[in-house]
């Protein structure tokens, strides 16, 4: 059982010097699970009153104390993404004082109780994602995240002495059955020798191993490779099935292939590097994963393993760190061409396109997620050179030459299939509905077909709007059920219908919701390589935007080729 926090005066809501958090930590959750007694009451009589298996205001200090750290992750991840200077201290902070407070495992006891009593994970992005944008349109980032690192040592941030009562709740929801003791990692007993790898060698040890192996039982593991000792930083994974990973990383830089953890103890963790020992039971070419782990403290017997380290590359910059203000950036005359090349997908399935900047300079630029007059060049070159390269014009068509994430050619010289592609005349109007549509899934198994589509007329004004429609399949029709699900948005409203039939009995149910459909519609612009649209509710979105053939019967918006519909 949890032990009880100290018993302080009544807490006072967090204020944070840089106001990165907001004044009430609270999460957007269902908490149905303040009001429990009536459905956990099985060992009262039938005529006793239920009692609640946690006290209510103990329950929301609970909330309030794990909605703070859940608040304070966002603020270190934004702090990351932003490129702040003082990430690695900040992250530092936020680790020691999470572990301070023992706020990790008042989360597993959380999450826990969530989970079992709605059958679902909390949605924190309610809270997350305003802390998250602060951080992003900070003037000064890092100097809000430098005083979120000093924030964490001061008494304002004493999670503590703020929900002194959530200790108690966790151990009450622990005792009534909700949630299980938060288990940390098994720490292991006798200091080890021997080499210890980092991620950066998974793909050596992967070459050495033969070319490893999709899966092995613990048994095999060790009798396989015995033991391993892997070094890395702990961070949260993508997959329900490994929640937490070991990486490489320095700075802006990270190395080698993920280490998926087989453990839900790794929690208290989080943002810190470790050593752990365990059992390899799957290792390929993009990723191992590592079962039965447990923490290496004592660390002095292990050395650096000799096998070959991966070449470092660059953290994913977030494409507003490369941006200017419309027409601040690459200007028209320096622009040489803008190329596209379209294939299919490698199992035949799938449209994918490529686009790239040609500047006259002789560079090359691949994350073309903007008009060119947006795109920062000075910035994207330091931050990414990864996405430059040089290019040239031959008699045979363009060949281009890539770059390494320290901005070295990586490559030799290689003719493209690109072909250059013209700018939208100012003021250009459209008259028509073009259509981008998709599917994925197969016609035996089910799948999803969906529509966005963008009409235009001659005055000037668009709509967007996007359908989808998924099926069971063939396979399932054969077996006597046929369900079907179909949603449509535009500038009317939106609907969505549900149905099927299965065992000889079928339902169906659907919803409308009319709405003015003023963020579908409104007025465009198409100029240059750009299409502009403010919508009818007051945003506006710059897209990159050209007539992919002469005839204009093809356009490329945003990242994908829309057809005109006949």
């Amino acid at each position: 059982m949890l032990p009880n926090m100290p018993a302080v005066p009544a807490p006072v809501l967090v204020s944070m010097s840089p106001s990165i958090l907001p004044r009430s930590p609270r999460a957007a959750l269902s908490f149905s699970i303040l009001a429990l007694g009536a459905g956990m009451a099985s060992s009262a009589t039938p005529t006793a009153a239920p009692q609640p298996p946690v006290d209510p205001a103990a329950m929301h200090q609970l909330v309030d104390a794990v909605s703070l750290d859940v608040m304070s992750e966002a603020s270190v991840n934004a702090c990351e993404d932003a490129g702040a200077a003082s990430f690695e201290q900040v992250r530092a902070a936020w680790a020691a004082w999470r572990d301070r407070h023992q706020l990790a495992k008042l989360g597993q006891v959380l999450k826990q109780t969530h989970q079992q009593m709605l059958r679902k994970p909390p949605a924190w992005e309610e809270i997350t994602q305003p802390v998250r944008q602060r951080v992003l349109n900070d003037p000064a980032p890092d100097a809000a995240c430098a005083a979120l690192a000093r924030d964490w040592q001061t008494a304002g941030m004493d999670a503590t002495a703020l929900y002194p009562r959530a200790g108690e709740a966790a151990a009450a929801l622990v005792s009534a059955g909700l949630a299980t003791t938060p288990q940390g990692l098994p720490v292991v007993d006798v200091p080890p020798r021997g080499p210890f790898i980092v991620p950066g060698q998974v793909e050596a040890l992967h070459a050495q191993q033969d070319r490893g192996w999709s899966f092995l039982s613990q048994d095999q593991a060790q009798q396989k490779l015995g033991w391993v000792y892997v070094k890395g930083r702990v961070k949260r994974g993508d997959a329900e099935v490994f929640p937490f990973q070991l990486a490489q990383d320095q700075g802006d830089r990270v190395i080698g292939t993920p280490v998926y953890l087989k453990t839900r103890a790794a929690e208290g963790w989080v943002g810190r590097e470790i050593v752990l020992r365990g059992l390899v039971t799957t290792l390929n070419s993009y990723s191992m994963t590592l079962e039965n782990v447990a923490l290496v403290t004592d660390t002095g017997g292990l050395t650096p393993s000799p096998l070959k380290l991966e070449r470092w590359s660059r953290k994913p910059v977030m494409l507003r760190r490369v941006l200017s203000p419309a027409g601040k950036g690459v200007a028209d005359k320096d622009v040489a061409a803008v190329v596209i090349f379209g294939k299919t997908g490698y199992d035949g399935m799938g449209w994918f396109e490529d686009v790239r900047f040609l500047l006259r300079d002789g560079s090359v630029y691949h994350r073309t997620h903007m008009p060119p007059d947006e795109l920062n060049v000075a910035a994207s070159r330091q931050l990414e050179p990864q996405q430059w390269g040089r290019w040239r014009q031959t008699p045979a068509g363009y060949e281009m030459q890539s770059q390494d994430a320290d901005g070295k050619p990586r490559d030799d010289w290689q003719l493209e299939r690109h072909y250059a592609v013209k700018p939208w005349p100012r003021d250009m109007r459209l008259d028509g509905r073009y259509t981008h549509a998709t599917f994925s899934g197969s016609l035996m198994l089910g799948g999803v077909s969906s529509k966005r589509s963008l009409r235009f007329t001659r005055d000037g004004r668009f709509e967007r709007s996007d359908s989808s429609f998924a099926g069971s399949g063939g396979m399932a029709a054969t077996n006597g059920a046929v369900i079907s699900a179909s949603s449509q948005r535009d500038g009317s409203g939106s609907r969505s219908i549900a149905g099927g039939i299965a065992a000889g009995a079928g339902a169906t149910s659907g919803v409308r919701t009319v709405d003015a459909g003023a963020s579908r519609r409104g007025r465009y612009q198409l100029g240059g390589y750009a299409l502009t649209l403010d919508f009818d509710d007051g945003h506006q979105e710059r897209l990159l935007c050209f007539p992919v053939n002469d005839s204009q019967t093809t356009v490329y918006v945003d990242n994908s080729s829309y057809g005109l519909d006949k």
